[in-house]
């Protein structure tokens, strides 16, 4: 299930940790509201659209007892990965809106899925259950709280209400029941704010919400919430009964470039399809080095943007090295952005092909001298990298960010291990989960085709204890299977050895999709070969989209409305201009 705040963030390796983790559910009875629901105060009719398309329609209603205080009910239909899944769902809150209970009903294609909250005297417990199986979560301590649903905006109607009667300080814990966690929460506002709706301009109230590192505006008229813009993941609610043609909202500030940075639009084929990206370079003339960006996994943009991943971490590196003099090459992944092709059949050799033309395209360039050109690979950028590097001796240097020196389905292996322990799984738990990952990637390693080549039925027949929901998702990933398999059989310490230039190695302590001591592996296997110019940096606090992360480890991206940590890129352009000097 997708939504307003989506944690099965599908970018780098974590898109594949998730669907092994639904194995350790089981039954629990979920909380019953109370007989009188109060008074009718509030309703509306919400819509939520992202790139022009609804992909939530929802209903809802608050009652308000003066006992038991207030009652949210809503049903409605989410629109998520082709299918049409139906939602009901009831919260009540006390009087102070603290959540009491919550429970969410939900009809997909794999059957029935409840999600539910239930305050307590050791806080609130909150509960996924898929059919006979279930999993909990537990928010302790926290009587600043709110209950936000990934896939509802009524309850954003609740949270301003909160706000509003200063129920609520304005930093508190966000619950978020679908995906077992809370995230540090902080309500800015109000703002005057102007929102057009068809010919109408409307002045309203706004306030800024930031969940975790999801930015989500709250646009108030007249007192009621008339329109919700999630800024990290481009999509737009609002009340459908009173603007009906949906808002826009007014004023907003357009991005600049840095003083010293011009940026030019690139294309160029390959295997036919015409790639686009962004040739930055600093002022000026003469013969530049270069750096050619390599994607992380996944369809990213040459930002390193995904849908509802607001990365920008290339843009900034770009924009850090033009400071410097040294100019850049980023470019839209097959299938993403202004590139042509699928990138749901694009293969590791698919996207290899793409980085050796956008290498020739970069060279090209009249502004560039091609002697000077490095690569920057980030997360499977860094698998990428080196089989470049290994196979072309005029690439300059090679920088590996956030990388592995052990192949995907190892690095797999040790997400799920070090998620189910942080979770306090037992070691029969964990042992069976880890077999589980090793019967899928047999699997996988045994395929042949795409994942539309399989159905359902296949996948459970080959993996017995595959869920339906688990099924489905694995059947609409975006990495296709052929990217997996190829990944899985590449021979990741045979391309290090390989390499002979410069390399630059950097990983974070924080990262939890890429252990941290990868960067030493690294380092010991291009050194084994013959390669000692060699920099290893493992920066404390750092995560794996490169930003500074002082909490403990997550698979939920944290900061990323933040910049790139600047010790990244102090210490990745202090390297290129020493290695790229005249």
């Amino acid at each position: 299930m997708g939504g307003l705040m989506d944690s099965k963030i599908l970018i780098g390796l974590a898109a594949l940790v998730c669907l092994l983790l639904v194995a350790f559910l089981g039954p629990h009875e979920a909380p019953s509201p109370p007989r009188d629901q109060g008074e009718l105060i509030a309703g509306g009719h919400f819509v939520l659209e992202q790139a022009g398309a609804t992909v939530l329609d929802e209903e809802y209603t608050v009652f308000f007892h003066p006992v038991e205080g207030y009652m949210l009910l809503s049903q409605g239909e989410l629109r998520t990965g082709g299918e049409v899944v139906s939602l009901a769902q009831q919260a009540q809150y006390d009087r102070d809106f603290l959540p009491i209970f919550y429970q969410l009903a939900a009809e997909t294609s794999a059957g029935p899925q409840i999600i539910s909250a239930q305050m307590g005297l050791t806080g609130l417990t909150m509960e996924v259950r898929i059919g006979a199986a279930h999993h909990e979560g537990v928010v302790s301590g926290a009587p600043n709280l709110a209950l936000l649903d990934n896939n509802l905006i009524g309850h954003y109607a609740m949270l301003l209400m909160a706000i509003r009667a200063e129920a609520l300080d304005r930093e508190f814990t966000a619950a978020i029941p679908q995906a077992l966690i809370s995230l540090p929460a902080r309500a800015d506002g109000p703002n005057t704010v102007e929102f057009r709706s068809g010919a109408i301009t409307y002045e309203g109230k706004q306030f800024d919400v930031h969940l975790g590192d999801t930015h989500i505006v709250l646009i108030e008229y007249e007192g009621r919430l008339a329109g919700l813009v999630n800024r990290t993941q481009g999509a737009v609610g609002y009340d459908a009964e009173r603007f009906p043609d949906g808002i826009e909202v007014l004023g907003e500030e357009e991005e600049t470039l840095p003083g010293n940075v011009v940026e030019e639009g690139v294309s160029f084929e390959s295997a036919g399809l015409t790639l686009a990206g962004t040739l930055a370079v600093p002022t000026g003339s003469g013969s530049l080095p270069a750096a050619l960006f390599l994607h992380g996994s996944g369809p990213v943009d040459r930002d390193g943007n995904a849908a509802g991943v607001p990365m920008d971490a290339y843009r900034q590196m770009a924009h850090g090295l033009a400071e410097v003099g040294i100019a850049s090459l980023r470019f839209d992944k097959r299938g993403v952005g202004a590139s042509e092709g699928d990138a749901a059949t694009a293969s590791m050799s698919d996207l290899l092909d793409d980085a050796r033309a956008a290498l020739a395209a970069l060279r090209l360039q009249s502004k560039i001298d091609p002697s000077r050109v490095l690569l920057i690979g980030h997360s499977e950028g860094a698998y990428l990298g080196p089989i470049l590097a290994g196979e072309d001796d005029q690439i300059a240097g090679l920088a590996l960010l956030a990388g592995a020196a052990r192949p995907l389905d190892e690095i797999t292996r040790w997400q799920i291990e070090t998620v189910l322990r942080q979770q306090g799984a037992s070691e029969a738990q964990i042992q069976a989960s880890l077999e589980q990952e090793d019967e899928y990637i047999a699997f996988v390693e045994g395929s042949t085709g795409e994942w539309a080549d399989y159905s359902i039925e296949d996948l459970q027949a080959m993996l017995p204890w595959l869920a339906g929901e688990a099924a489905v998702q694995l059947l609409s990933t975006p990495l296709s299977l052929s990217w997996i398999r190829e990944h899985y059989a590449a021979d990741t310490e045979a391309a290090l050895g390989r390499v002979t230039c410069p390399v630059f190695i950097l990983n974070g302590e924080k990262d939890m999709q890429v252990p941290s001591a990868e960067g030493e592996a690294i380092r010991q296997i291009l050194e084994a070969s013959g390669n000692t110019d060699v920099v290893v940096q493992a920066l404390p606090d750092l995560n794996h989209l490169l930003r500074h992360h002082p909490e403990e480890p997550s698979l939920i991206f944290r900061h990323i409305e933040e910049p790139v940590d600047a010790r990244v890129i102090e210490l990745l352009r202090a390297w290129a201009v020493e290695l790229l000097a005249p």
